[in-house]
């Protein structure tokens, strides 16, 4: 059997997930390497894998071919990125990685539109009548009356909660609305947070979802979780991934709970995201199932065959290396 290498684009923090799919090469008797490509040598994750490379920045014009080159020359069988920006452009370029025996684990260029823009995302849940909080224009919350806040105000293409902002007044939102650029605004929710991994097979098929209580949030990232085996939860996350065009792999979809059990989705994001080692360590294998679809043609994934009530307390590890190292 050929190797099987795995390219991940902006490998960054990401140690457990990297780690992981190491394991998986292993476990399931499969020769290959892992690589990372990122900016710069300052990746914690890359120091994991079994090659690095350096890659210009994602809006630089010889982003896509120096990824394709990378592919050729290190017989990359499957790439994915794990950050937001460059997914839109890597589906663009679909059929050129493809030429040179490259899959990419990256949903359509459709979904990627839906999801990095949240205006766009905001109008796909209400065209697809998927609960979500409603959203205004700042003329409109201009024109609140006291009692219609706090509101939220965060930018449409941001990411890792920056410019993330409660609004308790007209008074704030006219100042904030000031600073925060691609500002959009939306009603504000209480109550339970969730982040939702769900599986997608290579097919198109929804194979798994695990609900993910956020406990503690540090950075945009949850530090705190907790697994909740919630099958309400479940089935819209479900529904509202179904409807979303050409996905595959790890699609993170966020909710909140409320108090009278609404369940309203804020944001989707179609790759793993940074809270994701919890469901993996809850049993759902979505790197096992990934590499057994690409080996194999099928993988084992089950809806709700994970642990339950499962608990993620998050601290910083240190990976040291030689000064020269990242120079």
């Amino acid at each position: 059997m050929e190797e099987i290498n795995i390219l991940f684009s902006a490998a960054g923090r990401r140690v457990s997930l990297i780690r992981h799919f190491k394991k998986v090469l292993n476990d399931l008797g499969l020769r290959g390497r892992v690589i990372s490509a990122d900016i710069n040598l300052l990746a914690p994750a890359s120091y994991i894998t079994d090659e690095k490379v350096l890659i210009p920045k994602c809006t630089n014009e010889n982003y896509i071919e120096t990824l394709i080159d990378i592919c050729k020359t290190q017989r990359v069988s499957l790439l994915t990125s794990l950050i937001d920006t460059d997914l839109i452009l890597l589906s663009e370029n679909r059929d050129k990685f493809e030429r040179v025996g490259t899959k990419l684990l990256i949903s359509s260029v459709e979904t990627n539109e839906i999801c990095f823009n949240k205006i766009n995302t905001a109008k796909f849940f209400k065209t697809h009548n998927v609960s979500s909080p409603c959203t205004y224009s700042l003329d409109e919350a201009l024109n609140f009356d006291q009692e219609k806040y706090p509101v939220l105000l965060k930018p449409f293409d941001g990411s890792s909660g920056v410019g993330v902002t409660k609004i308790n007044n007209k008074e704030e939102l006219i100042f904030f609305a000031k600073y925060i650029k691609n500002a959009m605004i939306q009603e504000y929710l209480e109550g339970e947070e969730y982040t939702v991994d769900v599986y997608v097979d290579f097919k198109g098929k929804i194979r798994c979802a695990v609900p993910r209580k956020r406990l503690e949030i540090r950075g945009g990232e949850v530090s705190k979780g907790v697994t909740v085996k919630d099958k309400l939860i479940m089935k819209a996350a479900c529904d509202a991934v179904s409807k979303l065009p050409g996905t595959i792999g790890c699609i993170t979809i966020q909710c909140f709970k409320t108090k009278d059990n609404q369940i309203k989705f804020i944001e989707i994001n179609p790759r793993f995201g940074g809270g994701f080692p919890l469901s993996l360590h809850a049993k759902a294998d979505f790197p096992k199932w990934i590499l057994q679809e690409l080996v194999f043609g099928e993988c084992n994934a089950t809806m709700d065959d994970w642990l339950d009530d499962l608990a993620m307390l998050r601290y910083d590890e240190e990976i040291i290396v030689n000064g020269d190292q990242i120079k």
